[in-house]
């Protein structure tokens, strides 16, 4: 690790391993298991939309809760486990999830290895989504970040390889290579927006979703100006399937919708005197068929979203951090405006967000952050929002975080 590593991987792997001077240490023999955990609780409120929740009538199903442990029963050998459980609207429901458990061998500064349930690195955020310490925001960008979309996101059950090498007066690169399987889950944001998308029972009814293979690399690289770093990150899903019945005479029974999903990010951040500046964008494809169980295709299926944000933020004090994004998400490249489509509004979603973070103690914190949002192509639920347009509209989010 470098002088140029910002702090925020020091806070995310304090985090992550329990090594924070509030943890909890088990003494195990000669060894010791340290744990930590963390409980988060939220609100929402929104005019004119639902939006992660019941947000118009102000909502409360925001929230998670965590506890991990780690240990090195050998020299350059560490293991970790974290259990998870989370509520956001319908999604999660207090699902009880084993977020990661993993062993981890590090052979050198060059090259180590991690296997079983492993964080899957993207971007800046992507395998610290849980840690609230580090960042000032709420709500991270949620067309790069849903919070829905965890067990899509974060983690998979396979392997990783990663190192670092120093390249002298050039900086330093870091990597991680990863390859394995995702398991989501029927209460999961993914489930969610499936369902969404069917007629109502009777006639149409969600399925499951098949495991599907993932693999993917990301690059740092951390310059020789201190505190600067720009990340490119990329993988493929292959063969991402979810299943679906159209009961008869509606449809023909058994569907089924074979997907890959192809993905790339860049990321650049740059950390000084307390000033925070984050830039990013992101971009999946999804191509393949809607098809018959018998496997004969009904109808290709293709589109393309992406999202991109800039954001800023200072530490004023102690115990003050203050911080602002703006980011636009767009549901297919190729017809960013929705011509042609029953809700022009759908095609995308922009977001101007400014929040502030209250330090009360280095264990509790506290954050109030308000949204001017345009467009409606994250909400998801046509449930909850028969009537949609891009007039703007206002979310308003508090939470606060104990950890120990």
């Amino acid at each position: 690790m470098t002088p140029q590593t910002p702090r925020i991987s020091a806070v995310c792997l304090a985090l992550l391993t329990g090594s924070t001077a509030t943890a909890w240490d088990l003494k195990l023999g000669e060894k010791t298991a340290s744990f930590h955990g963390f409980a988060s609780q939220g609100f929402l409120a929104s005019t004119d939309y639902d939006y992660l929740g019941r947000s118009r009538d102000g909502s409360f199903e925001f929230n998670e809760f965590g506890l991990n442990t780690s240990i090195s029963p050998f020299n350059r050998t560490r293991i970790t486990a974290q259990a998870f459980t989370f509520d956001v609207g319908n999604v999660g429901n207090y699902e009880l999830i084993l977020d990661y458990a993993s062993i981890e061998y590090t052979v050198n500064d060059h090259v180590g290895f991690r296997g079983g349930r492993v964080r899957r690195p993207g971007g800046i955020y992507n395998h610290i989504q849980d840690v609230d310490l580090a960042r000032t925001a709420i709500l991270l960008p949620q067309g790069m970040y849903d919070a829905r979309w965890r067990d899509f996101s974060t983690s998979i059950d396979g392997g990783l390889v990663f190192g670092s090498f120093s390249l002298g007066s050039g900086g330093a690169l870091s990597y991680e290579a990863y390859a394995g399987y995702m398991n989501l889950s029927k209460e999961g944001g993914v489930a969610r927006i499936l369902e969404n998308g069917l007629p109502p029972a009777p006639i149409g009814g969600f399925s499951g979703i098949d495991k599907s293979l993932i693999a993917g690399a990301q690059l740092w690289w951390n310059t020789p100006v201190d505190g600067l770093r720009f990340g490119v990150s990329g993988g493929q899903v292959f063969d991402f399937t979810w299943h679906i019945s159209v009961a008869p005479p509606f449809g023909p029974g058994g569907m089924k919708t074979e997907v890959d999903i192809p993905f790339g990010q860049v990321s650049l951040e740059y950390q000084k005197d307390g000033w925070t500046f984050q830039t990013e964008y992101y971009s999946y494809k999804t191509t393949g068929f809607d098809m018959l169980e018998n496997g004969m295709i009904i109808a290709p299926t293709s589109s393309q979203p992406d999202v991109w944000y800039v954001g800023l933020s200072k530490r004023l004090t102690p115990w003050l951090e203050l911080g602002s994004y703006y980011t636009e998400y767009f549901t297919d490249v190729d017809n960013r405006g929705g011509v042609g489509t029953a809700v022009p509004s759908d095609a995308f979603q922009k977001d101007a967000a400014l929040s502030a973070r209250f330090d009360i103690t280095d264990w509790w914190i506290f954050k109030l952050e308000g949204h001017y949002i345009r467009g409606t192509g994250l909400l998801h639920s046509s449930t909850l929002n028969p009537v949609r347009n891009d007039d703007g509209w206002w979310l308003f989010a508090a939470k606060t975080t104990l950890s120990f």
